[in-house]
């Protein structure tokens, strides 16, 4: 592995009191990732999202889910994750892997028709070469009331802001870095497990932001638009990015690859 400066261990791997930390050891003591299997998991996946997008930011109208369970179109055609709370069994955070479907050159990806042709032409290249039915889209990213409520931030479906300092009462630390990138992890999984080659998403700035911090950097990223609030609209490789966080970060590496166990397939070689 490539050598870091020490200043940036220190970032990474120290508390203020000198005592190096263990992300994946820190996340899986407080965290559980479920990737849905069955109907009871993704209807809490629903149920998050209902409360997220249709009562605390009204993306959506709540009168046309009165089962209070948000879904839409896409989901049919989409694996879909949750993150608990270890001790409580509590949902904190969802996320969904939109796919193509059975019919990839005639299915759209949610972002596409409002946001691809934003980015640059290189980035629209890059979407037209790569090929569609190992393409999906990471969305309905939410962390749930509760969690938000706590990161004192009610404005961002994600909880995320560039202010976030949210400690979590079971040992002070902040969570909302290790909820971003177990929703990373979860997406991983879902990739592997689909034969997923590239990603696309549609973020909150300070989003991307937070996950660059952690060496999760995308190759193509796009202007700041306002879609459902103000989106920067992203396009990766997935092997690249885990490479790239492999270099840059190899203890986020190990918490989102488990240790090397999840590794997103490589172009033509599936």
């Amino acid at each position: 592995m490539p050598a870091h400066s020490s200043s940036n261990n220190e970032e990474r791997r120290s508390t203020p009191s000198g005592q190096t930390e263990n992300l994946s050891e820190i996340f899986n003591s407080f965290f559980h990732i479920e990737v849905a299997s069955s109907e009871e998991t993704v209807n809490k996946v629903f149920e998050v999202r209902y409360q997220v997008y249709c009562i605390d930011r009204p993306f959506e109208d709540p009168n046309q889910f009165p089962d209070k369970r948000e879904h839409d179109a896409y989901d049919p055609r989409s694996a879909h994750a949750l993150i608990q709370h270890r001790r409580t069994g509590d949902s904190v955070a969802v996320v969904r892997l939109v796919m193509a479907g059975d019919d990839p050159e005639q299915s759209d990806f949610p972002m596409e028709g409002p946001c691809m042709h934003r980015m640059d032409q290189q980035a629209q290249d890059a979407v037209a070469a790569a090929p569609r039915q190992h393409m999906a889209e990471i969305s309905r990213m939410a962390v749930s009331r509760e969690f938000r409520r706590r990161l004192n931030e009610y404005e961002s479906p994600t909880g995320v802001t560039d202010e976030s300092s949210y400690a979590d009462a079971e040992g002070g630390r902040r969570a909302m870095p290790y909820i971003s990138l177990g929703l990373f992890a979860a997406i991983l999984r879902m990739s592997v497990k689909h034969g997923i080659t590239h990603w696309m998403a549609v973020m909150e700035p300070a989003q991307l932001r937070l996950l660059k911090r952690f060496g999760v950097e995308f190759d193509h990223v796009g202007p700041v638009m306002e879609y459902h609030g103000l989106r920067r609209p992203a396009f990766t490789e997935a092997a690249s990015l885990i490479d790239g966080i492999l270099q840059r970060r190899p203890d986020v590496w190990e918490l989102i690859t488990e240790s090397g166990r999840y590794l997103p397939p490589r172009p033509g070689k599936r």
